[in-house]
């Protein structure tokens, strides 16, 4: 998962003072990558790890760089560049690749055959879309390899393709003298551009951005059916972005509020009161609370108390979890708090937005002990995080909790007590894919799941 942004203008203010509006933009997207940040103008590039640098440092390095340009590209991502050839070539990526394993065989490889598997698509598509000048077949390329959205540079253009599934959100945006556009992750970046009305891009599109600053649409590829990514709205969006005119703060609260639906009456009065942990999951906690207080009056609506490597100035954004493992090692103390008070003798669930190790939900089931809770509850707004790409990390080499019980079980309530028993919590309670999808509002099949996760479900 990251934050991608491309910026094309024929306004000669706005390309002196470029590097300042790029970095706006992306500053709008930081909740997307915290680990690594780029940005391109004309030939030249800028780089660094961990967040984006305030505008005074961003300032120094443009000048010292000669940053001036009218166009350009920013990533920002929650890990250093996968592909080596990121630092190579201008080109961002928000997503993952399949099949490729037999790039090396393709006709138009060349002398990038022994390239890792970015430059070997980057290789080909460029090959049919700018030497070939056949853009159909350049987007049919790529949207057979790419889950995801893919923008890069060649000299003054710059293209952008959202695949065929619409996997991740896209949107573009241009101004009303139409000497300005923008390419972005996500709308959310409506909220400082006020003169700027951003519409998604269609899934399939392969658009160019070019001297007159007003986007070409160069081919729409014929619409697959819509699978997008869930984890957009568990995590990865921002609360104030807006998909078919809700926002995701109402499309999370939705999905604690169906989840609740769904586990009233298999939870009974097993808990007192729910916290949200991480602070984003704060909408699903609300959620969930408003509705289970149907299945239990003495249910108590209450705030969270249970924080977790948190920004203040921003309750739905996170700091990397490195910082989090840092301050654990290094002072022996965890960056949480229990309100004991609140939670003494009690029956207490925290909603977490997914598990992945399982190693929050451990740190987090010790606290509450320790403050004298009698019960603890582990309710998952996600599904079972069984495959990395799940959770934008696009890896399938990580420790998983879930996925050892792939192919081992065959229904969320044999996976619950499994975990359950790893993680030491008195239960735990993960969604279905098709709870999720009705608090989204989609049909299930318009969400993309791997395959042991899709039809994996609840015993009726």
């Amino acid at each position: 998962m990251a934050g991608i942004v491309a910026i094309n203008t024929t306004n000669v203010t706005v390309s002196n003072n470029i590097v300042y509006l790029l970095s706006h933009c992306m500053r709008m997207l930081q909740h997307r990558g915290k680990a690594y940040w780029k940005m391109v103008v004309a030939k030249k590039a800028i780089s660094g790890e961990g967040s984006l640098p305030p505008d005074d440092k961003l300032s120094l390095l443009a000048r010292k760089e000669k940053l001036i340009g009218k166009n350009a590209i920013g990533y920002l991502s929650k890990r250093s560049p996968q592909f080596h050839s990121m630092h190579t070539i201008q080109i961002v990526l928000d997503g993952f690749f399949v099949d490729t394993e037999k790039l090396h065989l393709h006709p138009l490889i060349g002398a990038a055959k022994d390239s890792d598997s970015l430059y070997k698509i980057y290789h080909i598509f460029t090959k049919l879309l700018i030497e070939r000048g056949q853009p159909e077949r350049a987007a049919e390329f790529l949207d057979r390899h790419l889950r995801g959205n893919l923008i890069f540079k060649v000299d003054d253009d710059i293209y952008a393709f959202r695949n065929s599934s619409g996997f991740k959100p896209l949107v573009i945006a241009s101004n009303k003298s139409k000497t300005l556009s923008i390419v972005a992750s996500e709308n959310s970046v409506h909220t400082s551009l006020k003169d700027m009305k951003f519409n998604d891009i269609r899934a399939g599109a392969l658009i160019a951005l070019r001297k007159g600053a007003v986007e070409e649409v160069l081919t729409n590829l014929p619409r697959e059916a819509i699978l997008m990514d869930p984890f957009e709205f568990i995590r990865e969006s921002h609360v104030t972005s807006l998909f078919n005119n809700k926002s995701i703060y109402e499309i999370r609260k939705n999905i604690g509020r169906e989840q609740a639906n769904f586990l009233g009456c298999r939870m009974g009065q097993q808990i007192d009161t729910a916290y949200a942990e991480p602070d984003y999951t704060r909408p699903m906690t609300l959620g969930f609370s408003i509705k289970y207080q149907n299945f239990w009056k003495k249910f108590e609506m209450a705030e969270g108390i249970i924080k977790d490597r948190y920004d203040d100035a921003d309750h739905m954004i996170d700091f990397s979890e490195q910082v989090s493992k840092n301050k654990l090692l290094t002072t022996g103390k965890s960056l949480k708090f229990i309100i004991q008070d609140r939670v003494r003798n009690k029956k207490i669930a925290s909603v977490q937005g997914t598990i992945q190790t399982g190693s929050t939900a451990r740190e987090t089931i010790y606290y509450l002990r320790k403050a004298g809770v009698n019960c603890v509850v582990i309710l998952v707004s996600y599904v079972p995080t069984a495959d990395g790409r799940q959770v934008g990390l696009y890896t399938q080499n990580r420790e998983l909790i879930a996925n050892k019980y792939v192919g081992k079980v065959s229904s969320i309530d044999e996976l619950n007590e499994s975990v359950n028993r790893e993680i030491g919590a008195n239960a735990l309670y993960y969604n279905s894919p098709e709870i999720l999808a009705r608090g989204i509002g989609v049909p299930e099949n318009n969400l993309w799941f791997p395959e042991w996760v899709r039809f994996l479900d609840y015993n009726k």
